[in-house]
């Protein structure tokens, strides 16, 4: 047997304390053989921060505690992976490195980005892989460019005329499709180990988070379905989303779990250069739309335990972040609450619960 737990983003400005709520945390994430997560910043001192919106940055030290968690493995296919720079990248994977610490999802050209990496427990092989459809500035890897494993995404925007001209402001739809030579690529990468192991772990970082959306589109985007079903009919066994900062629906497609967004799970407040930038400074809204509240405190930690016959079962285990931004494991009534409210957001998935720990049927 094997087990894979899987969580949504980190990202760390501090130590992380020695209490009894992160050891509980630790204990749920070292049970299992792989931990995998979202790391969601660079892991440098260096580097100038790129013109964008935010900008973020871990202290190197601060790498040691997220591995002291339990994490073998990494995906840094995401938005602020690029936000020092080329230089602040390669220090990433410098001390990735240097810490024989795993991670997917980016590299030295697009080829290693789109690289799996194999994890063994016992005779079972997992791969794990991970991309961006949030790409920042020049953070997509190139032929011959580092970064991140990029699906881009292409916008179209309908307007309804009556509509408008009754509450003039009105935001547009928002259509969304990924492109598809994006799309092949990620079938390549997952092709490649198709055939070589017994659970294949994608990470996907997409979304869009609840205060960005028109309230009358509220839930996915458009290409987040086309995506996770074309890596589901690829091969895939369990897309894992981050991005939203906030828990998603699940979908089971084809017997196989898309979680589109396990939320936060460990985000300190931002310590880094937040209006530095041209960009930032004139940027038509402020950090105060990113208040923290419920929606950005819930998260979960998904179990995934493949027994000797590669059959899956799936475990939610309900965690709340507190004012820090550090995680605990939610129990009794408000751990039920949650899943009881995660099953309700997912038509397309049954979540049942005992004892305030989830149970995904994929039948």
């Amino acid at each position: 047997m094997a087990s894979v737990a899987m969580v949504g983003d980190i990202f760390l400005q501090q130590p992380l304390p020695d209490s009894s709520e992160l050891a509980e945390v630790a204990h749920a994430l070292k049970s299992a053989d792989f931990a995998f997560g979202n790391l969601e910043t660079p892991v440098s001192t260096g580097g100038e921060p790129i013109e964008k919106w935010i900008n973020m940055r871990m202290h190197p030290d601060l790498l040691d505690d997220v591995m002291a968690m339990g994490f073998q493995v990494l995906t840094l296919a995401n938005n602020h992976m690029m936000d020092f720079g080329e230089f602040g990248f390669v220090d990433t994977l410098t001390h990735f490195y240097q810490r024989n610490l795993t991670y997917v999802g980016a590299g030295l050209d697009i080829d290693l980005a789109w690289e799996a990496k194999i994890l063994r427990k016992g005779d079972l092989d997992v791969a794990f892989l991970g991309a961006a459809s949030t790409l920042g500035p020049l953070s997509a890897a190139g032929p011959n460019r580092p970064g991140v494993a990029p699906i881009h995404v292409s916008e179209s925007y309908a307007i309804d005329p009556p509509a408008s001209m009754e509450q003039p402001g009105s935001a547009p739809y928002v259509h969304t499709r990924a492109w598809q030579e994006d799309i092949d690529r990620a079938i390549i990468a997952i092709e490649r180990v198709l055939y070589d192991v017994d659970l294949i772990v994608v990470a996907m970082h997409w979304g869009v988070p609840p205060f960005w959306r028109p309230r009358f589109q509220d839930g996915l985007a458009d290409y987040q379905i086309e995506v996770g079903h074309a890596l589901i009919e690829a091969g895939a066994d369990v897309i894992v989303g981050h991005h939203p900062h906030s828990l998603q629906e699940v979908e089971v497609y084809k017997g196989k779990p898309i979680f589109y967004s396990l939320g936060n799970f460990v985000f300190h407040h931002n310590q880094g250069p937040v209006v530095e930038t041209p960009v930032s400074r004139n940027a038509p809204y402020g950090l105060t739309m990113a208040r923290r509240d419920r929606n950005w405190s819930e998260s979960l930690i998904v179990v995934a335990e493949l027994d000797d016959e590669a059959e899956i079962a799936y475990c939610l285990v309900p965690v709340l972040l507190d004012d820090l931004g550090n995680p605990a494991l939610l129990k009794g009534e408000e751990a039920t609450s949650l899943i009881e409210r995660l099953d309700a957001m997912s038509p397309n998935a049954t979540i049942s619960h005992v004892d305030g720990i989830g149970h995904l049927s994929v039948v």
